[in-house]
């Protein structure tokens, strides 16, 4: 009983500063990446166009950042520099999957919304985060990887959120399911890699 439950710890500043920047550091690379290529590719299937145009499930998507932020803060440290680490990985794989299938991902018209608020929201947002470099998702990916490796006990909330900030992605229009899939793929496999190398190392430390 000397390990105290994430939901015992006081919030870890560093952690929360440090998510903050790496989620900034990274929405900006990838603001800068979308102006640079060419989308070629179209991944949208039948099924997304089954899938209705919320626009109300913005406010949702953007609870993305203080979600993570908030499990950042009260994660064990081994914890967070894992999550860290894969994270990285996740992002550098994007970027390569970026500029191997650029992606032009089908949006809805932002006039159609009625509600001012959430159309001002949107149309801004939609200025900077360009229709293209969908596949995989990092929005998806990094969810998925907070929701694994910086919780601990009673996951039940923010796996249900996650799930939801996921949701979001398909009825905003942002991703289509093949970069859904894609995300939660990219995830599972940079989690894995990291958790394999941390007992690689536990391993070799003891010996």
């Amino acid at each position: 009983m000397n390990s105290l439950s994430s939901i015992d710890r006081r919030p870890d500043l560093r952690q929360m500063l440090s998510a903050a920047f790496g989620m900034a550091a990274g929405l900006a690379v990838f603001i800068l990446l979308e102006r640079g290529v060419t989308p070629r590719y179209v991944f949208a299937t039948a099924l997304d166009e089954r899938i209705p145009f919320i626009a109300w499930s913005w406010f949702v998507y953007v609870g993305f950042f203080p979600f993570v932020i908030a499990l950042a803060a009260y994660a064990r440290p081994p914890a967070f520099v894992a999550f860290r680490d894969a994270v990285l990985i996740a992002f550098v794989a994007g970027v390569v999957c970026f500029l191997l299938f650029p992606e032009a991902v089908p949006r809805p018209d932002v006039a159609e919304i009625g509600n001012a608020f959430v159309r001002h929201r949107l149309a801004r947002m939609w200025r900077l985060d360009l229709a293209a470099n969908g596949f995989p998702s990092l929005h998806v990916a990094v969810t998925c990887l907070a929701c694994r490796m910086l919780t601990e006990r009673r996951r039940g909330v923010p796996i249900a959120i996650g799930v939801l900030i996921c949701a979001s992605t398909l009825t905003l229009k942002q991703h289509t399911v093949v970069d859904v899939l894609g995300g939660v793929a990219l995830a599972m496999g940079s989690a894995i890699w990291v958790e394999r190398r941390s007992v690689r190392g536990r391993l070799a430390w003891r010996k």
